[in-house]
């Protein structure tokens, strides 16, 4: 993939990420035992990723254009904690693969910045799922 386009798939899928965690946090954050965890998590993350589509776009030099989008939470506590780990996978590979296309020596050490902090979420999203093994009541 080129650098433009691989920008727009992190642009996206940023964007996506953002609104997801929104709403994942409203609906899970009030949960028996890890709900303020969840939410204390998923409100941080939506922040960063926030700011990080600034970053996106100075280094792409084209505008984001963000919106807040309309999005659905996921079935259970479980199925949203699987799925952000899934795309925080996700994330790390198409960061890195942009490691390998940048050039300058700031962006490289922003982006190098990014994947550790996205290392981090998937390291307390794996742990927050460890800690579900038995079903969560709205407390």
């Amino acid at each position: 993939m080129r650098l433009k386009e691989l920008i727009r798939v992190l642009i996206t899928e940023e964007m996506a990420d953002v609104s997801v965690y929104n709403v994942d946090a409203g609906l899970y954050g009030s949960y028996e035992k890890i709900g303020d965890k969840i939410w204390e998590l998923f409100t941080s993350i939506a922040q960063e990723k926030r700011t990080r589509l600034k970053a996106l776009s100075k280094i792409s030099k084209e505008g984001v254009g963000f919106r807040q989008r309309k999005t659905e939470g996921a079935r259970s506590i479980e199925a949203s904690l699987r799925t952000h780990a899934d795309r925080a996978g996700k994330s790390v590979a198409l960061y890195r693969d942009l490691l390998k296309l940048l050039d300058k020596p700031e962006s490289k050490e922003l982006i190098q910045g990014i994947i550790a902090k996205e290392r981090g979420y998937l390291t307390a999203l794996k742990e927050l799922r460890a800690q579900t093994n038995e079903p969560q009541k709205p407390g």
